[in-house]
């Protein structure tokens, strides 16, 4: 084989091996590139629904010391619950987190209970996202001496509705 052709075969292979590491490399990339953005997208949905949990748990505290009436609670429970089953789908949960979130939206709204689990689930959920800040909320209400079943909800109300 002559001195050129065995450079042309060196080139070629080299570009080959090179073109191989490239592919590599991109796909690697995109590979973790796509797991970083749909850990993202599951941290969002996951905080949709904590958010979402919180404002239930105020409505249903609310209701039950009579601060808004029943119209209130049905109309803006529904809402709050269809906006955590949506969130719910696609939020990287696992089958008895989903299950804990569904039995505890699902409560009723007379029963004490009900708002003791929803509680219970912000307070899980607020954990998983952010387990300093959970531990500082909690160490604060400690300091302060305060149960957050001593607080009273903020329930914001349209125009139309109030009186």
């Amino acid at each position: 084989m002559s001195e050129v052709t065995a450079t042309i075969l060196g080139a070629i292979i080299g570009a080959l091996i090179g073109g191989v590491f490239a592919l590599a490399g991109v796909w690697a990339g995109y590979y973790f590139s796509k797991r970083a953005s749909e850990g993202d997208r599951h941290a969002e949905l996951q905080y949709t629904i904590y958010q979402k949990v919180e404002s239930l748990k105020n409505l249903l505290t609310a209701f039950q010391k009579d601060m808004i009436t029943r119209e209130e609670i049905h109309e803006k429970s529904a809402r709050a619950s269809e906006e955590i089953l949506v969130a719910l789908i696609r939020s990287g949960l696992s089958k008895g987190e989903k299950k804990k979130v569904l039995h505890a939206i699902n409560g009723k709204w007379e029963n004490p209970e009900s708002t003791k689990k929803l509680q219970q689930l912000a307070d899980d959920l607020l954990k998983k996202l952010d387990p300093e800040f959970a531990d500082a909320a909690g160490e604060l209400l400690n300091e302060l001496g305060v149960k957050p079943e001593d607080i009273d909800p903020v329930v914001l109300v349209s125009k139309s509705t109030m009186k």
